[in-house]
């Protein structure tokens, strides 16, 4: 009975070592290379064309190493595709396999095309590597491209946003130039404030630079067009709209800008509209 490479203990014959597994990530060149080469060591034998039976009993893995003057991992490497020989371990092996088998015409090519088939594997030696390395490269221009993009969108979103304050600023139907307080007045006044301060909700809610174009909007207003009375309506209608971080904001900036007479004025309204914390507050951001 025939030994292929040593016996087990489980009864189950052993996968004769000419026969490695070749890796499905083994690229193809080199994967049809390693296919010839176990076909070649197949027809390796112990002994040559004549002679007795016992000539042609299958050599193991270390006599074919040996044989062929390589290392049983090196064997292994190159006939499961994982490494290209130099060529004068190939021309040792389909030498021995000719000699073994009969002639070029038994083991089924020449060595020449050998020779074309090792160079073709040769070029495939660190494609595994390149390939990978490309498929990083995809991931790398196909996330630069959706950076690209979004920036685009932001610009645009940018611009756009900045057109529609330039747009809300001039359509506004606010008074020029600013009023003194008049009670009567304060349905419109509180009309006017409502419409800057849904303006800025709006704005707000834009996208990324939403909220600076929308407290923009609010300085815009409040600090050039509209009374100290019609700003602190606009104060209310934005605590109303639940806009308190606008709300916040506005009332630093014009505590900070305005000067005290109009700050005094805005916080005296506040306090009488029922905002009393927010009377203060305006009057805290007036003195540092």
């Amino acid at each position: 009975m025939t030994q292929h490479g040593g016996g087990g203990g489980s009864g189950r014959p052993r996968r004769p070592w000419t026969d490695k597994v070749i890796r499905a990530d083994v690229p193809p060149g080199r994967r049809t290379f390693a296919a010839v080469l176990q076909g070649l060591a197949r027809h390796v034998r112990a002994g040559n064309t004549t002679g007795s039976k016992a000539d042609h009993r299958e050599l193991t893995q270390k006599e074919a190493a040996e044989r062929l003057n390589s290392s049983e991992s090196s064997l292994s490497r190159f006939l499961g595709g994982t490494y290209v020989p130099d060529f004068c371990i190939v021309e040792a092996l389909y030498t021995a396999a000719c000699a073994n088998a009969g002639g070029p015409e038994s083991v089924g090519i020449t060595l020449g095309k050998l020779a074309e088939m090792h160079e073709r594997a040769k070029a495939e030696r660190h494609c595994r590597r390149c390939a990978n390395l490309s498929k990083k490269a995809e991931l790398a221009d196909a996330k630069a491209d959706s950076l690209r993009r979004q920036l685009e969108q932001t610009e645009n979103d940018k611009a756009g946003l900045q057109e529609r304050l330039i747009a809300l600023a001039r359509a506004t139907p606010l008074p020029v130039p600013r009023r003194r307080r008049d009670r009567q007045r304060m349905p419109r006044d509180k009309a006017a404030a409502l419409q800057v301060a849904r303006q800025a909700q709006d704005l707000q809610d834009g996208g990324t630079h939403g909220r600076g174009l929308a407290l923009a909007l609010l300085r815009q207003s409040t600090t050039e067009i509209l009374s100290p009375a019609e700003a602190a309506l606009t104060l209310v209608s934005l605590r109303e709209l639940d806009q308190h971080q606008l709300a916040d904001n506005l009332i630093h900036v014009y505590g900070r800008d305005q000067p005290d007479q109009d700050v005094m004025s805005i916080a005296l309204t506040l306090h009488e509209l029922g905002l009393p914390d927010d009377a203060g507050a305006i009057l805290r951001a007036a003195v540092g």
